[in-house]
């Protein structure tokens, strides 16, 4: 029982066991709402499977592991589940909590991100009359984003050990790297020709067909061009 050995020499054979829970070891916790099981208020689980205690003989429980809704909290704190429904307002009278408290312990140890669907799914069997549904199914939703935090890995710590600056990227690099016209040299003086711009090994005045050479045929008059005279007529 919620990790301990605890012996029950007193019960009559037809006890639920949510009467000996109750009645003889005192864990009031699951709480007896319909004794038909319907309504989910008594929610324990037993060898880790979720069942209503108000239809299990008391007799049928005995060598098995049952937990209940005393035994979710640790080291006397209660657990993420009950602190979330607490937060999220889904606890009200407090009469179904406990059970709905056991309905998402059990669901989230069967699937730990739960979506919506699925949870409503899974708190169907879970009536209550006060706070509705909305706030336990954000509380899940709280649970799994905190257990997801948790075990999220670290990022890497910067190993050069220096606060890197932005620097803005140079015109035309597209990026915040180096700059294109900052390679090296990019910025050096030419030296100079060493007889004048014209005479530059490859210049314009040297080029096979360069400006200073027409090229065979360039300016001549065409078969359909006008014919002007010295005064700017027509010839």
């Amino acid at each position: 029982m919620n990790g301990s050995d605890r012996r029950v020499a007193d019960a009559w054979i037809g006890e639920s066991l949510l009467y000996v829970l109750r009645e003889r070891l005192g864990l009031a916790g699951a709480k007896d709402g319909c004794s038909q099981g319907e309504c989910g208020a008594c929610n324990v689980q037993v060898d880790g499977r979720l069942v209503a205690s108000c239809l299990v003989p008391a007799v049928t429980a005995a060598g098995t592991e049952v937990r209940t809704v005393e035994g979710l909290a640790k080291d006397g704190q209660p657990s993420d589940v009950q602190r979330a429904l607490a937060r999220c307002g889904a606890v009200q009278c407090g009469f179904c909590v406990p059970g709905m408290a056991m309905t998402v312990h059990d669901l989230l140890e069967g699937n730990p991100a739960p979506s919506e669907l699925e949870t409503r799914q899974a708190l169907c069997g879970n009536l209550c009359r006060c706070s509705g549904y909305r706030g336990v199914v954000q509380a899940v939703q709280e649970v799994v984003a905190e257990r997801e935090a948790a075990h999220a890995p670290e990022p890497e710590a910067d190993t050069a050990g220096e606060a890197r600056i932005p620097q803005q990227a140079g015109p035309g690099s597209g990026g915040t790297g180096p700059s294109a016209f900052e390679a090296p040299g990019a910025f050096d003086t030419p030296p100079p020709a060493p007889d004048g711009y014209g005479d530059m090994p490859g210049g314009y005045g040297d080029t096979p067909d360069g400006y200073h050479d027409t090229p065979p045929g360039y300016g001549a008059p065409g078969p359909h061009d006008q014919h002007y005279g010295q005064d700017g007529g027509q010839a």
